[in-house]
Formats: structure tokens, C-alpha cells, sequence
């Protein structure tokens, strides 16, 4: 399976409330927004449509999913994304989160690899399992089906998911000002 044969699902909606009183989305990293970075890497793997579920809209090269309701948490804003997906006939269907702009091509096309109809991959970092992954159409059901108040790492847990290993230094999201700068350190030192 090509890239171009999977939809992409980027989350961008959060409050950002551990950041402080702006968007950490929006925060500079390396001359670029923190979601720059990871709708470049999205853009660059030539996923079939690129849905950005987001409190507003951004570049036209996006289909732009407005959630009104950030508050709603995370769950909530995949359905958002699955949904579109659904509506435009995808089955197949990679998520990243708008934070983690470390996540190289290189593991997306990993999960790519690994990825059938039949077989559902995410990624795994210290034992921990969280985005990127890539859905088929029975898990994106089952994630749809789900109360708005279920998390969407409680519905990872009972899908049958094959894991792949994402090294800690790329799994690295940006939820606080220190996180943003410590992201900042390695990107200069890998040159992502």
C-alpha cells in the first residue's frame, strides 16, 4: 500500500492550557509553526487528502475540519477527523497529532509498510502506545462508535494494533514553553 492510498488526520484542536496564553500550535519552532512542521512532514508523505481538525481554518492545500467544540477532548476531535475521512470514501486512514513535529518520514513510511486492510499499526514509545498510526475502515468504526466521553487512548487499548517503535527522541509533543524549547534543541542537533 502507497501513501496515496491513505487518508491523514491531523489533530490540531487542543486548548493548549498547559502552554500558557497563546496557541502552542502557533509557537514559533525554527523559524515556522509547531503545525507547519508536521503539515510539511503530512504533505511530503503524498497522503490521499490531508484533513486538519483545527479551531481554524489555515493553507488551502488542507481540508480544514473546524472543531467548535475543543473542549470535547481529543476522542472528540478524531471523530471529527474520521468522520470527513468516511465522507469522502477513505478506509484507510493515518492520525498524527498536531504537537509533535519531531515524527520523521521515516517512521510514517514505517507504519505504511506495516499497514494492511486487516491490520491496524500505531506507534509505541517507552512502552506507551500513541500516535501516528494508521487505521483500517473495522478500527475506524469501532473509533467512531464511541461514546464522547471515551478517551481515544482507551479505544487504542481494545483494538487489536500492531505496534511499531517510535524512538523517544522523536516522539516528543509540545504541551508546555519548555517542551517547545526542548523540541527546539533536537531539532538543531538531528537537523529535522
Amino acid at each position: 500500500m502507497s501513501a496515496g492510498e491513505i487518508a491523514c488526520v491531523v489533530l490540531a484542536s487542543g486548548l493548549s492550557k498547559r502552554f500558557g496564553s497563546s496557541d502552542k500550535l502557533n509557537a514559533d519552532l525554527c523559524g515556522k509553526p509547531v503545525l507547519s512542521h508536521v503539515l510539511d512532514t503530512v504533505t511530503a508523505m503524498g497522503f490521499g487528502d490531508v484533513f486538519c481538525i483545527a479551531k481554524a481554518a489555515g493553507p488551502e492545500k488542507i481540508d480544514w475540519v473546524k472543531n467548535i467544540n475543543p473542549e470535547r477532548g481529543q476522542g472528540y476531535s478524531l471523530r471529527l477527523g474520521l468522520e470527513a475521512v468516511r465522507i469522502k470514501g477513505w478506509r484507510s486512514c493515518a492520525v498524527i497529532l498536531g504537537d509533535m513535529p519531531l515524527v520523521p518520514t521515516s517512521h510514517l513510511q514505517k507504519l505504511i509498510e506495516n499497514y494492511t486492510i486487516d491490520q491496524s499499526v500505531i506507534s509505541m514509545s517507552e512502552s506507551v502506545r500513541m500516535p501516528p498510526a494508521i487505521f483500517n475502515e473495522a478500527s475506524m468504526e469501532l473509533l467512531l462508535t464511541q461514546s464522547s466521553g471515551v478517551t481515544a487512548r482507551s479505544i487504542f487499548d481494545r483494538l487489536n494494533l500492531k505496534t511499531l517503535e517510535l524512538d523517544k527522541a522523536f516522539a516528543q509533543d509540545v504541551d508546555t514553553y519548555e517542551d517547545l524549547i526542548r523540541v527546539r534543541e533536537v531539532m538543531n542537533k538531528h537537523r529535522v
